[in-house]
């Protein structure tokens, strides 16, 4: 099986890329900088890691892996499950193409106010995934349709069948298949709340959302003023980089994927760094 080095100058073009309808287990390596390279790990040593992405295995030397998170076969409690089997089931929608990690705006109002979070893209950035709070165990899971996906109906189905197959419990997926996909959508169930955000809302940023989350999980996950000096960048480049800036986004990236909140100027506010 042939083995394909990576340098750091190729990392960003590569390491975020999922198989399309893949049914194995999506393994999660975390670089020194803050990227991912998701797939199925196949072997670990000193010398690295090897984790095969469809027929092609790729290999990080040790120096570059900060972390590896490999998908638990252990069965969870957790009624929104973690990242790592939320971006599991993911891969294995054929609609789950072009897999990448975009910055992640700080919300500044609402439920969502100052929740730490990550968020992804796939499909040509028709669909994006939020996973807020504690990543083992999220507060709040979110898809939507967004850019040209927003008025499919195709893609909101997408988004709602994906709600329901990550749930744990049976009685949550069954009224997540319940939502109304054309008209504001808002249940309470045992402690979790599910909802449908139109397009046309304040917090909706032009896109369709079907989220659930845990009130009580994301008032204990929103972090302080002090916190998020530490997590965060700022859209607009400042004249002195923040301490972590290894896993600054770059400005591109910002410029091309973050989230401007209602009434804001496209470089106003901050987003949570890389990794």
């Amino acid at each position: 099986m042939k083995k394909t080095p990576l340098t750091v100058a190729t990392i960003s073009t590569i390491i975020v890329a999922l198989l399309s309808g893949s049914p194995l287990k999506a393994d999660v390596v975390i670089s020194q900088y803050g990227e991912m390279l998701t797939g199925k790990i196949i072997q670990t040593n000193q010398d690295g890691v090897d984790i095969q992405q469809g027929k092609l295995t790729v290999h990080w030397p040790a120096s570059m892996v900060n972390e590896i998170r490999k998908e638990s076969d252990e069965p969870t409690t957790n009624r929104i499950p973690s990242w790592v089997k939320i971006i599991s089931q993911l891969t294995t929608n054929e609609w789950a193409s072009d897999f990448k990690q975009i910055p992640a705006t700080v919300i500044d109002n609402g439920t969502l106010q100052n929740v730490p979070y990550a968020s992804f893209r796939c499909n040509s950035d028709g669909y994006e995934i939020n996973v807020y709070g504690d990543l083992e165990n999220p507060a709040c899971v979110e898809i939507g349709a967004v850019g040209y996906n927003v008025k499919r109906s195709e893609a909101k189905t997408n988004c709602m069948n994906f709600i329901s197959q990550i749930l744990t419990r049976e009685a949550d997926r069954d009224l997540a298949e319940t939502l109304h996909f054309d008209k504001k959508d808002l249940r309470k169930y045992y402690g979790l709340t599910f909802e449908v955000t139109l397009p046309d809302e304040p917090d909706a940023y032009g896109g369709w959302w079907i989220s659930v989350y845990d009130e009580k999980a994301l008032d204990d996950a929103r972090a302080s003023g002090a916190e998020l000096a530490g997590l965060t960048q700022p859209k607009k480049k400042p004249a002195v980089e923040r301490q972590a800036q290894n896993y600054n986004w770059n400005q591109n990236d910002i410029s091309t994927y973050a989230r401007t909140p209602a009434n804001k100027q496209p470089n106003d506010g901050d987003v949570y760094v890389h990794g």
